[in-house]
């Protein structure tokens, strides 16, 4: 019987026009995983305000960001998949590989019926998010479980929690980036990552065991699943792989947007700090990310890059993301080998 990967991610809209966005939309603000309020407030929140007011500002950024073949997310998605298939042909081995978004086509659940259809019992399940969030990994591994619970005969699923603590992943960051970085020009490299609320975290590792301070250094049994801890050891490790000192690098925090506390340091506050202590040559580097999308094109490519040079910067280097990268293309067949193998 063939076994199957199903790569998941969040999504992306269809096209980069208001009527897109709203699509995307309908789903994403839906998820109480990503949106933990009352969920009449959520509604409100989606149908009042998000609908009508930032679908059609967010489609402009969109368009802006899109590549001929479409959203940069998807097109990479479809390039990761079809090499990963291709690996496991030529290596005579009947594994079925597929894309699953949370929040537009191919959805998780369209994924899991493909599958039940073609008989494949044996599916290993490969969020494309390095570290682990109750907004996104958690989010789509309650939709993997309720899709297979509709099988008739239940599928045996194999779950991949730890992306960022894989060897592969971590070597196919360090190959990019030493690809990449314009070492002469460069003063500090900065990891950025993706922000999330303090409660967020507090609530998937059940009560105050973070302080998010120096308790993130370390990842043990009762910071297991703390984001802020997994995006610390992901830095540590990509860096130990380039064999750099602790003054060539330090990391951030981006896209905080409402009043409530954030995990810090604040990228925005950092690379003004750091333009003040006389650094001002910089490359960003975001790690929390697979593919480049708008929060890594537009966000720090764009408005950070602005902020930095408005405050007396002088070079700011985006490193691309693994993207369709040779590299990442093998680290994913490594890694999803390795498991099928683990798990036969």
């Amino acid at each position: 019987m063939p076994k199957a990967v199903l790569l998941l991610n969040l999504g992306t809209p269809a096209e980069p026009t208001a009527k897109g966005l709203r699509a995307f939309y309908r789903h994403f603000f839906a998820d109480p995983f990503v949106f933990d309020m009352n969920p009449v407030a959520r509604w409100l929140l989606r149908n009042l305000i998000i609908m009508p007011f930032r679908a059609p500002k967010t489609a402009k950024s969109y368009a802006s960001i899109w590549m001929d073949e479409g959203s940069p997310l998807k097109v990479y998605a479809d390039r990761l998949q079809s090499s990963v298939q291709q690996a496991f042909d030529e290596a005579g081995e009947e594994v079925l590989v597929l894309n699953g978004m949370a929040y537009s086509e191919p959805f998780i659940h369209q994924a899991l019926q493909e599958l039940e259809e073609k008989g494949v019992n044996d599916i290993l399940i490969l969020p494309l998010f390095p570290q682990y969030s109750t907004a996104t990994t958690a989010s789509v591994f309650h939709e993997v479980k309720r899709a297979a619970g509709l099988w008739k005969q239940k599928p045996n699923l194999h779950f991949v929690n730890d992306l960022f603590a894989e060897p592969a992943f971590i070597r196919a960051w360090s190959i990019l980036i030493t690809k990449h970085l314009e070492a002469e020009k460069i003063d500090h490299v900065v990891f950025s990552y993706h922000g999330l609320p303090e409660r967020t975290i507090k609530k998937a590792i059940s009560g105050d065991v973070c302080q998010f301070g120096d308790c993130c250094e370390q990842i043990g049994e009762s910071n297991r699943y703390c984001y802020r801890a997994q995006c610390i050891a992901t830095t540590q490790s990509i860096v130990k792989a380039l064999g750099w000192g602790e003054e060539r690098y330090s990391l951030a925090f981006q896209s905080r947007f409402d009043k409530q506390a954030w995990i810090q340091p604040y990228l925005d506050e950092h690379l003004a700090a750091l333009v003040e202590k006389g650094v001002k040559k910089i490359a960003v580097v975001t790690p929390s990310f697979v593919s480049d999308c708008l929060e890594t094109i537009h966000e720090i490519g764009i408005d950070y890059r602005q902020e930095f040079i408005d405050n007396g910067g002088e070079v700011f280097q985006l490193i691309p993301n693994l993207n369709d990268d040779p590299a990442w293309f093998s680290s994913v067949f490594e890694i999803s080998r390795a498991h099928l193998q683990e798990n036969t």
